[in-house]
């Protein structure tokens, strides 16, 4: 539940207010620029934070589907920032430091430590900066919600939230492990060499795909060997060695997590580890892991009072965000929104979504 108030403040609409960015325009909304910097910038980050990141390249691919919806979706998420940012100008609305600083003391106590707030930041490559200005414009916007239409959240609500939701307040058993990854999967390294050799033969991309497996494994072998020798360099060893760049910087730090949220090889080996415990080779689609557990977690569910200050932000937020997706629905239907290059034009994949012809649970 500690990371669920994060997730919530890191919505798209956050984006709001930023610098333009320099680059061709691409589209205006009521003759205000959006650039190509601007776009590619959130195609990235979009990209970044999805399942597809480690194949950006090809999710970049102007043929490749994925490429229309991510396309269509920051087109769209870009537009929504605008019109927020104009209507926030419109109606003069500011945040404080003083503001700033009591909605970071709140953060802090719902997620139980600055630490801990600082280690969740650290987490999704959020800097210092990025997180005041992010926090800043989550303000900017729950005052604009605000006066639209004030939102009250009662003593009642929160209990009935929970009371409802008490599955969602459940945790089942979980263990905090950090890992080092060597990457090995041999089906994306032989796609790899059949790109850069069309005409390789089987034979000689069997040989080169079993040849360079033999290296990950060997080489995955050689950080175990250091790792044994030198278990308290784990986090060290990590962030130099490491094919998971994401983790490496925090030492190869995971948090905690359940069995099913890693894959099965992964969850079996870091389950099966007492505290402090290192594993051998875990050998999953991705590679090559090697696993250290740092601290175990009994299943059990929340206690009201640890979550209530959490339930009301959220009861607010979603509240809140109904207002300003009504807001934005009324801006975008009044605005003037002028695609200077023809390619940012909503695809129709984009017009059926806008058009509400998909069932919710499609």
């Amino acid at each position: 539940m500690k990371k669920l108030l994060l997730s919530l403040m890191f919505v798209g609409l956050l984006a709001t207010g930023c610098s333009l960015n320099s680059g061709n325009v691409i589209m205006k909304v009521n003759g205000e620029p959006i650039t190509q910097g601007q776009f590619d910038k959130r195609f990235d980050e979009w990209v970044g934070g999805s399942i597809f990141a480690q194949n950006k390249d090809a999710v970049k691919d102007p043929n490749n589907m994925l490429y229309t919806i991510f396309k269509d979706k920051v087109v769209n998420e870009l537009i929504y920032d605008k019109l927020l940012e104009q209507e926030i100008k419109k109606r003069n609305i500011v945040v404080t430091n003083e503001e700033y600083e009591k909605e970071v003391e709140k953060l802090i106590k719902t997620v139980g430590s600055k630490n801990e707030l600082n280690k969740s930041l650290r987490a999704r490559n959020i800097s210092p900066s990025q997180f005041k200005r992010f926090t800043m414009n989550q303000l900017q916007v729950s005052k604009l919600a605000d006066s639209i239409s004030k939102t009250n959240v009662t003593e009642e609500d929160i209990s009935n939230y929970y009371k409802k939701r008490i599955a969602n307040f459940s945790y089942p058993e979980q263990v905090r492990a950090s890992h080092i990854l060597v990457l090995a999967d041999a089906d994306e390294y032989a796609a790899e060499l059949k790109k850069k050799s069309p005409d390789i033969t089987e034979e000689e991309l069997k040989k080169r795909v079993d040849e360079e497996m033999a290296a990950r494994k060997a080489k995955a072998e050689g950080i175990l060997a250091d790792v044994k020798n030198n278990p308290k360099e784990f986090a060290k060893i990590a962030k130099a060695k490491s094919d998971d760049r994401t983790s490496a910087k925090q030492g190869g730090e995971l948090g905690f997590f359940s069995r099913k949220e890693m894959v099965k090889e992964f969850s079996d080996a870091a389950f099966s580890l007492g505290i402090g415990q290192i594993s051998g080779l875990v050998k999953s689609k991705y590679g090559y892991h090697i696993i250290l557990v740092t601290d175990r977690m009994e299943p059990g569910t929340y206690p009201f009072s640890k979550v209530k200050n959490e339930i009301e932000q959220t009861i607010k937020m979603q509240r809140q965000m109904n207002v300003i997706n009504g807001l934005l629905t009324s801006l975008k239907n009044a605005a003037t929104i002028e695609f200077v290059n023809k390619d940012y034009e909503p695809s129709e994949l984009q017009k059926l979504v806008d058009n509400n012809e998909f069932d919710e649970e499609e």
